[in-house]
């Protein structure tokens, strides 16, 4: 199952303070929750892994992020990535394209993601799949909006938690029986 999703969200740092955190991999890899980059093969291939929680139990998931192109001029990067569950029930590929613009007030953050899901998470769908990147997205926002700000002080983050997939699943259901009843899908929920 193929999935297209594009998000944005603006901060208000110089684009100049955004792209040096945004072109480094081995930094964002902090903001997705449950994430890590394990091994730097040289400064474009890496391996990595992120950790699922399903209740008490922990799925680890292990794969190969590839910076496919840095474009210092225009503030874009494009990284190619893909990875499979340890008990090989699930795949997933996935390119992103992420790009700043200079704006007034500070930053605009612009992402573009083409996942190709395969296995078990495929049966979800591509409505749970859209709300769960939803709850994610915001996840990886508030990291992301966190590290700018206490960026000064060089102190990294501390190891990311694996991601709580009952509390992700169970938070794209409400929103989407919100959006099927009329109701606002915009919760703000999160973990």
């Amino acid at each position: 199952m193929a999935v297209r999703i594009e998000k944005s969200f603006r901060v208000p740092e110089p684009i100049e303070k955004v792209w040096a955190l945004l072109k480094d991999p081995r930094a964002v890899a902090n903001f997705v929750p449950g994430a890590k980059i394990t091994e730097a093969l040289d400064d474009r291939n890496f391996k990595g892994a992120i950790s699922v929680k399903v209740g008490p139990a922990v799925t680890d998931f292990k794969g190969e992020l590839h910076v496919e192109r840095v474009d210092e001029q225009n503030h874009e990067v494009q990284l190619d990535g893909k990875g499979q569950d340890i008990r090989g029930k699930s795949s997933a590929s996935m390119k992103l394209i992420g790009k700043l613009n200079a704006r007034d007030d500070g930053t605009e953050v612009k992402t573009v993601s083409e996942v190709n899901v395969v296995g078990i998470l495929a049966q979800f769908g591509g409505r749970m799949i859209y709300d769960v990147s939803d709850v994610m997205f915001r996840e990886f926002v508030k990291r992301f909006q966190e590290r700018l700000q206490h960026i000064e002080t060089e102190a990294e983050p501390g190891p990311s938690e694996p991601v709580n997939a009952a509390k992700v699943v169970s938070s794209a259901l409400s929103r989407s029986v919100r959006r099927v009843f009329g109701g606002s899908d915009d919760s703000g929920e999160g973990f």
